[in-house]
């Protein structure tokens, strides 16, 4: 899977035009923004306190995040899932995120997501997530798990992101 620091993804690709963007990177993106870190451990649990609404997005030079390509190692699997084990295919060594604390899936070009039970619970656009009932995700709405936050885009909003940075 591909993953790119953001102010490197925006020196290689916010002078693309839409068309070349879309045939160098036709995937939906998944990116963990910026912000506090608590270190995981192999039995980490933390109880956290939800927030009341969600934080707005950091598009501001200096802060630094990580972009996800959502593309399925196997073109015959279309799922992808996200947590703390090294078999998940993104992996996220956090404290509050559980073992496996998502899972996306892509049917008919469009991408879901649903939590996997994980202990610190995870929402989409400020709505808590239910435990196994997917959920279908827009471009540029807000995904926390655990106290991490993501922001979902399709490759259009992604570009649009991308040049907010030049």
């Amino acid at each position: 899977m591909k993953s790119y620091l953001l102010s490197a993804f925006v020196r290689s690709h916010a002078h693309l035009e839409e068309d070349a963007f879309r045939h160098a990177e036709p995937g939906c993106w998944l990116v963990w923004e910026a912000g506090p870190w608590k270190p995981g451990g192999a039995r980490t649990l933390t109880g956290i306190p939800r927030p009341s609404s969600p934080t707005p997005l950091p598009v501001a030079p200096g802060l630094e995040a990580l972009a996800y390509s959502l593309t399925p190692k196997d073109a015959h699997h279309e799922q992808m899932t996200l947590g703390r084990n090294a078999i998940c295919d993104i992996v996220i060594n956090d404290g509050t995120i559980s073992m496996l604390h998502l899972v996306f899936v892509r049917a008919d070009g469009a991408w879901t997501v649903q939590d996997s039970g994980s202990r610190n619970g995870s929402a989409l656009s400020g709505s808590p997530l239910e435990p196994g009932k997917p959920r279908q995700l827009l471009s540029m709405a807000r995904l926390t798990a655990g106290s991490v936050a993501f922001s979902f885009y399709e490759p259009r909003d992604m570009l649009w992101r991308l040049k907010q940075y030049r």
